[in-house]
């Protein structure tokens, strides 16, 4: 035990706390600890293979919500562009003063408490950069697409310069457009210049989950080798889903795969987790198939049935359950990342994951364990705290709708007993305890 003791002690000093470069894994919930990356092993060359998997059944996907709750209100019109409604095109544009990079240096802290935190994150959320003149969102919302990848570069120079402990890239780097406006090949080089952006952030890792637009333009293998995320092959047919954790000076990042079961990138013929995203949305959504993206019709949270959101399956909410387990069982502190929003109220309800429901569930019964959850997807951001549980439900801002000069991004610095996001233009700042976490 005195040995153990002071193997920690020398861990602490020195952060040994590595966030490697990821390809692909094992799915296996590892054992404890503290100091290692979970499901992380090194990198690799193996070519990715392609496959199948099915789920018999997600507990609240395949309930019987009673049929398709059609709403009477005002006609919307449908464009003949699939790829035209997302979550924001029911937004309307944040009205809050903007902060610069400057306010956020010279900003003092919004609590009495003057330490220095445990750890601190740069995030930035849906760059959505696309080589094409501005444009606007379905809804009328205004994209500034090329003054994204600026955004990009202000955000991994401020990061390096405040030299953050790692980057967390939230999802949806580049836009569909890039697909549906030029040649097969503009979606590569589109995400190559937003990784060239980012690379002056050097002093740690920059760490990425993938959104519906990666998924627009490039298939997962892509995905993998471009932003190194370590997608696992799911038995019995190997189909590729990008769920992993890892661990940074005390706190476990799960990062969750919400397009596991989905539309996008799954083979139309052999795909199972396609399949099932069809019976998903073929049950719960009037427009399908021929508007699979139209929210036309749904109500409330019904609305989170289209085809550029999508599902956790059983095997990857399997991992959650083991994963929060262990960390419970070694004492440590969660923040779950994701594309899409899991609570309701943290967003449109447009936005959030199909299945929301199963994976909030599970959150709950490590109420303990879990600080937060992050995520992207829906533009204008948002924030709830589970009434329930405690868990903090934060959804930042997006990079794409800030026009030049401003930039959109966020800092996060992890205290003992709370997070204060500092937030750089339309990001908002807040500060969030650890009340619902301080006894196991």
């Amino acid at each position: 035990h005195f040995c153990y003791i002071i193997l920690l002690i020398i861990a602490g000093i020195f952060n040994i706390s590595p966030v490697h470069s990821f390809v692909l894994r094992s799915k296996v919930a590892p054992k404890c600890n503290r100091n290692a990356v979970m499901n992380a092993p090194s990198q690799r060359d193996d070519k990715l293979d392609s496959g199948v998997q099915f789920s018999e059944t997600l507990l609240h996907l395949q309930k019987d919500e009673s049929a398709i709750n059609v709403s009477p209100s005002e006609p919307i019109e449908i464009s003949d562009k699939k790829t035209e409604f997302d979550c924001a095109s029911v937004e309307k544009p944040l009205e809050t003063p903007l902060r610069s990079e400057n306010d956020i240096d010279n900003a003092p802290s919004s609590t009495s408490s003057h330490s220095s935190p445990l750890l601190s994150i740069g995030v930035i959320a849906d760059i959505q950069y696309a080589p094409i003149p501005d444009g606007h969102s379905f809804g009328g919302v205004p994209r500034y697409y090329r003054h994204a990848l600026d955004t990009a570069r202000v955000a991994a120079n401020h990061f390096q310069s405040a030299a953050v402990d790692v980057v967390i890239n939230l999802g949806d780097i580049i836009d569909g457009k890039c697909n549906e406006e030029f040649e097969v090949g503009v979606g590569h080089e589109a995400i190559d210049d937003v990784i060239t952006a980012l690379s002056s952030y050097t002093h740690g890792d920059i760490v990425h989950t993938y959104g519906n637009h990666e998924l627009y333009n490039l298939n997962r293998e892509e995905i993998a080798a471009k932003l190194g995320i370590p997608f696992v092959a799911e038995e019995p047919g190997g189909e590729l889903v990008g769920y992993y954790s890892f661990m940074i000076k005390g706190v476990r990042f799960v990062v969750l795969d919400s397009y596991d079961i989905a539309m996008m990138g799954r083979c139309p013929k052999t795909s199972q987790k396609r399949k099932e995203a069809e019976r998903i949305l073929a049950r719960h959504n009037p427009n399908f198939p021929d508007n699979e993206n139209s929210p036309v019709g749904l109500e409330d949270k019904m609305k989170r049935f289209v085809a550029f959101n999508g599902g956790v399956d059983v095997t990857q909410l399997a991992w959650l359950r083991d994963t929060l387990e262990t960390s419970k069982q070694c004492g440590e502190k969660v923040i779950v990342l994701s594309h899409q929003p899991i609570m309701p109220g943290s967003s449109g309800d447009i936005c959030l994951v199909w299945n929301y429901e199963d994976i909030l569930q599970l959150l709950r019964e490590f109420r303990c364990t879990v600080l937060a959850s992050f995520s992207g997807h829906a533009h204008r951001g948002g924030y709830i705290r589970d009434e329930e549980s405690g868990i903090h439900f934060r959804v930042f801002e997006a990079v794409l709708e800030s026009p030049d000069p401003h930039n959109t991004y966020g800092f996060v610095d992890i205290h003992e007993d709370y997070l204060e996001v500092r937030g750089v233009g339309e990001c908002k700042s807040a500060t969030y305890d650890f009340s619902h976490a301080r006894h196991d």
